[in-house]
């Protein structure tokens, strides 16, 4: 059988090369975090990091939607996010893209075990060297992927990372993931995939960085909150007028300012993709988090080995 690494006759996503370019180390004046919630709900917020260029530490400058100002609805976000010059990125906590299912152009589905498609050839490797459902779930045949709800970038998390995502269209995600659809698509025209614009999970990022306790939903989540920022302290400061203590009152705030944080590290310290020789782990989408050091060793050495074959 021969695998199919990109085809337009599989994927749609193939006509969009930008998301197959490689990642670049860069500097960006403003970083941008966006937690984005449903599009006529109140629970969007967006937090604005300077860097200083002197000692390289993260500035919190502006969070908002600040108290009796208005939500921020579809045009008002944007606005917002235009308002920014061109060395601006933006990081945003909702799927960018959507799972290979939904973005296959085969007309009758074959099935997930004869699928060529490369995402999901991925997808089955990275469960099967994870080893086989047992227990309950596993006698009764549940689907161990759905690639029509997930994507390379949750199963990779999961299963070589230990960390649990949100899947791109699992329960409650779905009217997310339209949303951040219609954004990225609205801010095309100087907003590009893993460029200027990124994918990002702040409690993956936290856990990432060793802060695992709950920060939402507990009895104790405000003081989690406030240990959080101030752990970051000596890289993460609040500007004149931006308050540390709203962002620990408001989980929204919070994660918002995480999310840029985020961004703040993948430009400062270059992260580089899992493979990046597998351009089709960039063209399904990919979740940034802080890279474990030993598995950046590794990629390293294979970016290195494959550059000296060429």
């Amino acid at each position: 059988m021969t695998v199919v690494t990109s085809s337009p006759d599989v994927d749609e996503w193939f006509s969009f090369p930008h998301a197959q370019r490689a990642l670049k180390k860069r500097s960006f004046l403003h970083i941008l975090g966006v937690d984005l919630g449903g599009g006529k709900g109140k629970k969007t917020a967006v937090a604005t990091l300077r860097v200083d260029p002197r000692d390289g530490a993260a500035t919190v400058t502006e969070i908002v939607p600040r108290s009796g100002t208005l939500p921020l609805y579809d045009a008002t976000l944007l606005a917002h996010l235009r308002g920014f010059g061109d060395g601006t990125l933006i990081c945003i906590n909702a799927p960018l893209t959507l799972p290979p299912c939904l973005r296959c152009l085969v007309p009758v589905c074959p099935g997930q075990e004869s699928c060529v498609d490369a995402n999901v050839i991925e997808m089955r490797r990275l469960t099967s060297a994870a080893g086989s459902a047992v227990g309950r779930d596993g006698r009764r045949g549940k689907p161990q992927i759905t690639p029509y709800t997930q994507r390379v970038t949750e199963v990779h998390l999961l299963h070589d990372r230990g960390l649990v995502p949100r899947e791109a269209m699992g329960q409650g995600t779905g009217p997310l993931t339209a949303r951040a659809a219609h954004l990225t698509r609205a801010l095309a025209d100087r907003f590009r995939l893993n460029e200027n614009l990124i994918e990002v999970s702040p409690r993956a990022t936290l856990t990432a960085l060793g802060f695992a306790r709950p920060y939402k939903k507990q009895i104790r989540e405000r003081q989690t909150r406030a240990e959080v920022l101030e752990a970051l302290a000596p890289g993460l400061r609040f500007g004149p007028g931006v308050w540390r203590e709203v962002c620990v009152q408001n989980d929204h705030l919070f994660d918002a300012v995480i999310c840029a944080y985020t961004g703040h590290l993948w430009a400062r310290d270059g992260w580089m993709e899992r493979d990046p020789v597998n351009t089709a782990l960039r063209r399904d989408g990919w979740i940034w988090v802080p890279p474990d050091d030993r598995q950046s060793a590794a990629v390293t050495d294979t970016a290195e080995r494959a550059a000296a074959e060429r």
